[in-house]
C-alpha cells in the first residue's frame, strides 16, 4: 500500500512538471531565433574572448579607441560554445534548461509559501505561458534564473532562520556580475524588502551575506566599471527612447494587456488581503520597474507573482465542488478546465488579431481544431446544465486535455513565429561584398541590427545593438556615435558628408529607410552594386548597396 502511494505521488508529480512545462516545449519546438541582432553581438563578444581574451577596447567597429566593458562576456561565451557545437539546436535546449528551471523554481516557491498544489499548479502555469515566449538565447536567461534562485533562497531562510541558505548568494553576485553586468544591481533591489521582517538576528546575515556579495562582485575582469554599468549605461533619454525593450508597457498590444490584467490583479488581491511587508515591497517594486520599461516584464511575472500564492492559499476546490468521493480526480480536472480557459482566450486571441488567413495551413487547422473542441465541450456543459459539475469534466477529460495541449502550440506559433528578418535580408548582401573583398579590407555602414551580423563575418562596421556601448558615458569618446547614428536616419544630417568622413567602402541600406535610401538612390555619387528583394511574411524588403562611384 505504501509503494502504491509513493508511486502515485511520483506519477503526478511528474505530470505536474510536464505539464508546466509545456508551453515552454512549444515554443522551442518552433523557434526561429528570433532576435538575431542581440545574438550575434553576444556570440561576437564570445568568440573573441575564447580566441584573444577578454577585451578593453571594442575590437569590431571601425571607430579608433572605444572602450568597451564587455558586461556579457561570459553569457558570450556560453552561447557562441553553444552554437559552434551544436548551432540552433543547442539554443533551443538552452533556453528550455533555463526556462524550465525557472518555471519550477517559480513553482516550488509558490508551493512552498502557500502548501497548495491547486493554487501553485495554476499560477506557475499561468507564468509559463506568459513567459515562454521570453525565453530567447540572450544573458536574460541567466540573471533571471539567479535572481529567482536568490529569492527562493532568501525566503528559504526567512521561513526556517538557517543561514546556509545565505551561503550561496555571494557566488550568485560574482556570477551574475561576468553574465549579465547590467542586473548585478538587481541582486540588491530584490533582496530589500526581506529586510522588513522584525528579527534583529535575520538582518543581521542578510546584511552580511549583502556585502560579501558586493566583495566578491569584483571577481570580473572590468571590477566597478562592471558593477556600475548600469549607472552609465540606463535611465538617458536618447536610450529610452531608442531602444525598445526600454519602452514602457503598451496595453494597445495583447502583451501589454496581459501585463496590466495581471497588475490590476496584484492590486486587487493585496488590497483585500493582508500580506507580509515583504511580498507588498517584492511585488510593488517590480511592478514600477516593469511600468517603465519592457526588459523588466519577465522578472515581474517569475518574481512579482509570487505573493499571488500566499494571499491565495486558502482556496480549495470545495469551494467549487462539493467534496464527494465519487469524484477523486475533481482537483487536477478543476484546473485543467480553468486554465484551459485562459489559455484558449490567449491563443485565439492572438490569431484573430493577426488575422487567421496569414497563417499556415498547418496553425489554421490547429485553430480550427482547437476551437471546435471547445464549442463541443461547451455544448455538452450547456445540454447537462452544469459548467463545473465534476461528472462532466471526469467524462470529457481526454478532449480538454488535448485541447489544452493544441492551444499551447497555438500560442507559440502566433508569437514566435514573429520573427526579425535582419539575417535574411543582410547575409546574401555581405556575402555578396565578400566575393571580391577580404572582411579585413571592408568599412561598412549598415543599420544597428545588422552590424552584429556584420560582425560575424569579421568585418568592421559602424554601429551595431549595444546601443549604450557608443554612448561618451561608456566609449570614452568625446562625440555621441548613438545621437550621430540616430541625427543621420532622420535626416539632420548630410549623408553625403557623413559617408566621405567616414570613407566607407561599402553602404548596405533597405527601404526599410526611406530618407537615406532614396537619397543614395538618387546621388550619382554613389553606384547600386547589388540589388535583391527580400519577401517576407507580410512584407517585401528591399535591399541595396551602395560603393562611392570615385568620380
Amino acid at each position: 500500500m505504501t509503494e502504491r502511494i509513493f508511486s502515485l505521488r511520483i506519477t503526478h508529480y511528474a505530470l505536474s512538471i510536464a505539464f508546466l512545462l509545456t508551453p515552454v516545449a512549444c515554443v522551442q519546438v518552433v523557434f526561429k531565433l528570433p532576435e538575431e541582432a542581440d545574438a550575434n553581438f553576444i556570440m561576437n563578444i564570445g568568440r573573441y574572448v575564447v580566441e584573444h581574451g577578454i577585451p578593453h577596447v571594442d575590437p569590431f567597429t571601425i571607430h579608433d579607441g572605444i572602450q568597451l566593458v564587455a558586461q556579457q562576456w561570459l553569457s558570450g561565451v556560453i552561447f557562441w560554445q553553444v552554437y559552434e557545437n551544436f548551432g540552433v539546436t543547442g539554443f533551443k535546449l538552452t533556453d528550455f534548461f533555463f526556462g524550465a528551471v525557472m518555471i519550477l523554481l517559480h513553482w516550488r516557491l509558490c508551493l512552498s509559501i502557500s502548501n497548495n498544489k491547486l493554487v501553485a499548479l495554476g499560477l506557475s502555469f499561468f507564468v509559463a505561458v506568459v513567459t515562454s515566449t521570453s525565453i530567447v538565447p540572450r544573458p536574460q536567461i541567466f540573471s533571471t534564473t539567479i535572481l529567482l534562485s536568490e529569492i527562493f533562497l532568501l525566503e528559504k531562510f526567512t521561513r526556517s532562520h538557517d543561514a546556509k541558505f545565505l551561503l550561496p548568494i555571494p557566488l550568485m553576485s560574482a556570477l551574475l556580475v561576468n553574465l549579465h553586468a547590467a542586473m548585478w544591481l538587481m541582486l540588491f533591489v530584490l533582496a530589500t524588502p526581506f529586510f522588513f521582517v522584525k528579527d534583529a538576528r535575520h538582518a543581521k546575515f542578510l546584511s552580511a551575506t549583502l556585502a560579501a556579495s558586493f566583495l566578491c562582485a569584483f571577481v570580473n575582469p572590468y571590477g566597478l566599471d562592471a558593477m556600475t554599468y548600469v549607472l552609465r549605461s540606463y535611465g538617458v533619454d536618447i536610450i529610452n527612447g531608442h531602444v525598445s525593450e526600454m519602452f514602457a508597457p503598451s496595453a494597445q498590444n495583447f502583451n501589454g494587456k496581459v501585463f496590466y490584467l495581471t497588475e490590476a490583479v496584484l492590486i486587487f488581491t493585496f488590497a483585500k488581503v493582508k500580506l507580509p511587508w515583504r511580498y507588498v515591497f517584492l511585488s510593488g517594486g517590480l511592478t514600477i520597474l516593469a511600468l517603465m520599461h519592457v526588459r523588466n516584464l519577465l522578472p515581474f511575472y517569475l518574481v512579482a507573482t509570487v505573493p499571488l500564492a500566499c494571499a491565495w492559499r486558502n482556496f480549495s476546490v470545495e469551494k467549487i465542488f462539493p467534496n464527494d468521493e465519487k469524484f477523486p480526480n475533481r482537483v487536477p480536472l478543476t484546473i485543467l478546465f480553468l486554465l484551459l480557459t485562459a489559455v484558449n482566450t490567449v491563443a485565439i486571441t492572438m490569431i484573430l488579431q493577426d488575422g487567421l488567413p496569414e497563417f499556415n495551413l498547418p496553425t489554421g487547422i490547429l485553430f480550427f481544431v482547437s476551437t471546435a473542441a471547445v464549442l463541443y465541450n461547451l455544448l455538452i456543459f450547456k445540454r447537462d446544465g452544469s459548467l463545473l459539475h465534476p461528472a462532466i469534466l471526469l467524462r470529457k477529460n481526454f478532449s480538454l486535455l488535448v485541447t489544452a495541449l493544441i492551444v499551447c502550440v497555438i500560442f507559440a506559433v502566433t508569437i514566435a513565429d514573429k520573427k526579425d528578418d535582419t539575417e535574411e535580408i543582410f547575409t546574401p548582401a555581405i556575402e555578396f561584398i565578400l566575393q571580391s573583398e577580404r572582411p579585413e579590407n571592408v568599412s561598412l555602414w549598415i543599420k544597428q541590427g545588422g552590424g552584429g551580423l556584420a560582425g560575424t563575418f569579421g568585418v568592421k562596421y559602424y554601429i551595431d545593438a549595444r546601443s549604450e556601448v557608443f554612448l561618451p558615458s561608456n566609449s570614452g569618446l568625446s562625440k555621441n556615435i548613438l545621437a550621430e547614428y540616430l541625427d543621420l536616419l532622420n535626416g539632420k544630417i548630410y549623408y553625403a558628408d557623413f559617408f566621405a568622413r567616414y570613407e566607407f567602402t561599402h553602404i548596405i541600406v533597405t527601404d526599410e529607410m526611406p530618407l537615406l535610401f532614396n537619397a543614395l538612390s538618387r546621388d550619382a555619387n554613389f553606384e547600386v552594386v547589388y540589388m535583391r528583394k527580400h519577401v517576407g511574411d507580410k512584407k517585401t524588403v528591399t535591399c541595396k548597396i551602395f560603393v562611392p562611384s570615385g568620380d
